[in-house]
């Protein structure tokens, strides 16, 4: 079968990113190397790899870290979600949708189930998986080997593992065969498809390099040639971490460095007429809802009038795991600048007016689809060009439109131009 992280080509990597909520521009000439960092980046945002082992000198030594407490059920303790995929959850129920799922839209929740069913069969004794799929050409092998523990409350465990990629011989079935491997030993049976495979199988693989040679757990006699990884719990990727993997510091299509923008709209950057027009098809909309419009410089603060120069807070949307919200409440420091995860291209912006203050007191809040930042804007500091942005608000509470980030604390927006429909945040 080969070597594990070759078996992701480019389109599954492609795949495997866009059922994560990391959708490239269609066409896309990224590098494939560059493509591999991305999907590595994502994976590990998934399993919050660096806030997990914060502090932990990499190679890992997992033998020096306390054991897991076998009371505490692990299923609670690896789940992971966000308000988007518990409304989800529930429609699906409540319209009896047949899981498990082999639409590959649907690779990276399937990955996190497979884990979830490693947490579960634990808690009832079982370490020793196959997973497969109905060809069974051919399949992995894990063992759980030790589960330790990580962090302070909420804990998080660390499943320590052998695993073997198999390709089964032409004329020997896969119960056969794991019975000649295990004998009598109680192996489960987890139903994946290909693409799902490869997927943790590429997770195992960047795990492993990160393992220490001096962790040397116990091997059974056929597990000389099987592979020693890790495993943390997988979430889905916050709003955060959507925003940096979906943006392209340079080309909008390979992503190498940019030298001209779009001379309609301004809005995105190519490296040459190659790769514009290989995007047209997927920006002609933005394109031309842009076409002709004004730009306006406008300032905002990160105050509101209510709000001290120094606060703890953290922002939560949909999409954003509540699991260890109470770690990420962060003392900021207001008069520094908001993070800048668009460089210098085109995004949405969403501008809610406040209900509560009027006439110079009058204050908006602006927010960005991957909440990177949340700001305000208030008329006395801004008077001629506020009153654009309320020309285009009335009659509404809230409104959407381009901007690109000039300053520290400077957009420039668009109001006379308006998505061609209103995105759901």
């Amino acid at each position: 079968m080969g070597s594990e992280a070759s078996d992701i080509d480019r389109e599954d990597a492609l795949t495997i990113l866009a059922s994560m909520g990391v959708k490239l521009p269609k066409g896309t000439k990224i590098p494939a190397v560059d493509l591999d960092k991305r999907l590595v980046q994502a994976l590990d945002g998934a399993q919050q790899f660096s806030d997990v082992v914060a502090g932990l000198k990499v190679p890992l030594n997992p033998s020096k870290w306390p054991k897991w407490d076998s009371s505490k059920p692990l299923l609670e303790a690896v789940s992971r979600g966000n308000p988007a995929e518990a409304f989800a959850n529930a429609m699906n129920k409540a319209h009896r949708r047949p899981e498990p799922s082999t639409a590959k839209e649907d690779t990276f929740v399937e990955v996190r189930q497979i884990l979830l069913g490693f947490s579960a069969h634990c808690d009832q004794g079982h370490k020793t998986f196959v997973l497969r799929d109905s060809r069974e050409e051919w399949v992995v092998v894990v063992r759980i080997v030790d589960i330790f523990s990580l962090g302070e409350e909420p804990e998080v465990p660390v499943f320590s593992l052998l695993y073997r990629v198999i390709t089964l011989p032409s004329n020997t079935t896969l119960q056969d065969y794991l019975g000649a491997l295990f004998g009598m030993t109680a192996v489960v049976s987890i139903s994946t498809t290909e693409l799902e495979r490869k997927c943790i199988l590429k997770l195992f693989a960047m795990n492993s390099k990160r393992i220490s040679p001096e962790y040397k757990p116990r091997r059974e006699k056929t597990e000389s040639s099987h592979r020693l990884s890790f495993v943390l719990p997988l979430g889905p990727l916050g709003m955060r971490d959507l925003g940096k993997l979906n943006n392209s510091p340079g080309c909008e299509i390979c992503g190498k460095r940019d030298t001209s923008k779009c001379t309609q709209c301004l809005t995105v950057s190519y490296c040459g007429k190659d790769c514009q027009r290989a995007d047209w098809q997927e920006h002609k909309k933005r394109c031309r809802s842009l076409k002709g419009g004004t730009w306006h410089t406008m300032t905002f603060s990160r105050t509101s009038e209510l709000t001290a120069p120094s606060v703890y807070r953290v922002i939560i949307n949909r999409y954003d795991s509540l699991h260890d919200a109470k770690q990420r409440i962060e003392k900021e420091d207001l008069n520094v600048p908001p993070p800048n995860i668009h460089g210098d291209k085109a995004f949405l912006l969403k501008f809610q007016i406040s209900l509560n203050q009027f006439g110079d007191d009058t204050a908006m809040l602006l927010y960005d689809r991957q909440k990177s930042f949340q700001v305000y804007w208030r008329k006395r500091e801004d008077r001629e060009v506020f009153a654009e942005g309320e020309k285009a608000i009335t009659g509404k509470v809230r409104i959407y439109r381009w901007a690109r980030r000039v300053g520290d604390f400077q957009f420039s927006v668009c109001f006379d131009r308006a998505p061609e429909k209103d995105p759901v945040w």
